[in-house]
């Protein structure tokens, strides 16, 4: 699913911005109030609060992280201060968003000193990371008078540009695997477990990485060999022979398979996919071979 990050330095504003791009996208806000609600704590957590909670040992990061997972996986959400910009680094159909405001001479600093080092402390009780470099972001906001405004358009204009709801469905098979080893058992210390990046799927063939760049290009949902179809078992039921197509399409209900092969292995290969329309009528394939393939890369320049 889709995911905004936003990190704020100036308590207030960033809820402010973060709740009314949520309302003009229809994304879920996701904040430390909706996590304390999910905790069953019937009094909504500032950021301190979980800050202290995690540092007393009475919620373990893993839960949290468990949490907004779980809800990444459910919706398109805005996380607010929750440190999304570091759980999902690195992941495909995400904007992560710093926000900072200007202020004047007669404002006092302290506020915002105070906020940046209790972020960072969050930060490092619940992914044990130490420095927040500019290169976590996508996109860096100054406001001046407090123009929320300002902030909120930005962010919606990012958001088309870098169309990231185009990339949910690679995103979606992203969190599954961040979500199953969150909910994996681990003999060390949870303040100290590691989040690798996950980016994208590693391709069989260039030809599928490709292919792939042309779905962005339109702004066509995919997913990586995400099922496999039994064609043959043998008699005590084991699996003889299956099928999986390169990409699935959940919008169109569609599965494409490449073959840029030689005759002999595409002959092999259609005698499967007849097979497969054979026993699942139901299902929706086409076939991409040589020659159309290489035509439509050569309309987007890519060979």
């Amino acid at each position: 699913m889709a995911i905004i990050t936003i990190y704020e330095q100036v308590n207030g504003l960033g809820h402010e911005i973060a709740a009314r791009t949520s309302q003009r996208l229809d994304f879920v806000l996701v904040d430390s109030a909706l996590i304390s609600h999910k905790l069953n704590n019937s009094d909504a957590l500032s950021g301190k609060d979980l800050i202290d909670c995690l540092h007393e040992g009475i919620i373990s990061p893993r839960l949290i992280k468990k949490l907004i997972v779980e809800q990444a996986l459910e919706n398109n959400v805005i996380l607010l201060n929750l440190g999304g910009e570091v759980l999902f680094q690195n992941f495909p159909g995400t904007l992560h968003v710093k926000v900072t405001a200007l202020l004047n001479k007669k404002e006092s600093r302290k506020p915002v000193r105070k906020s940046r080092s209790d972020y960072r402390s969050f930060i490092k009780e619940l992914y044990g990371k130490q420095n927040l470099g500019s290169d976590l972001y996508d996109l860096q906001i100054k406001v001046v008078n407090m123009d929320s405004d300002f902030a909120v358009d930005l962010i919606l204009k990012s958001v088309e540009i870098k169309g990231i709801t185009a990339k949910a469905g690679v995103t979606w098979r992203a969190l599954k695997k961040l979500k199953a080893s969150l909910e994996r058992t681990n003999s060390f210390p949870m303040r100290n477990e590691g989040i690798q990046p996950l980016a994208m799927p590693s391709f069989a063939h260039p030809s599928e990485r490709d292919f792939a760049s042309v779905l962005d290009f339109y702004r066509i949902k995919w997913e990586y060999e995400p099922k496999s179809f039994i064609i043959q078992v043998d008699k005590e039921g084991k699996v003889k022979e299956e099928f999986t197509p390169d990409f699935y399409l959940p919008d169109l209900d569609l599965y494409i398979e490449l073959t840029t092969l030689k005759q002999k292995l595409v002959t092999k290969k259609n005698r499967k996919i007849r097979k497969v329309k054979e026993l699942y009528p139901n299902i929706k394939i086409k076939i991409f071979y040589g020659k159309d393939y290489k035509q439509l890369l050569h309309r987007f320049g890519i060979k």
